[in-house]
């Protein structure tokens, strides 16, 4: 609630249904990409949508990576139980 942001970027792993509604409802603005129809071709207007969004995104997740090898932050293994 404290966040001034309002949109999430997000992969097309992250959009769902139950997802789309919450951001909604929370008053969030939606930028998680959109998924290729099953056996058809992607739109244009998609193609590009999702090109868009992935320019920013790739963006933030470089800065982030580079904070995270900063503090030493690497890990190997899937789970945290295995990690520590």
């Amino acid at each position: 609630k404290t966040n001034t942001a309002s949109s999430v970027w997000a992969d097309t792993a992250y959009r769902s249904k139950a997802n789309e509604d919450f951001m909604e409802k929370q008053g969030f603005v939606s930028k998680v990409h959109r998924k290729k129809p099953h056996l058809k071709p992607m739109s244009r207007h998609i193609q590009k949508s999702n090109a868009g969004k992935s320019i920013i995104r790739s963006r933030v997740e470089h800065v982030f990576a580079d904070q995270k090898s900063q503090t030493g932050l690497f890990v190997r293994t899937v789970g945290i139980s295995r990690a520590t």
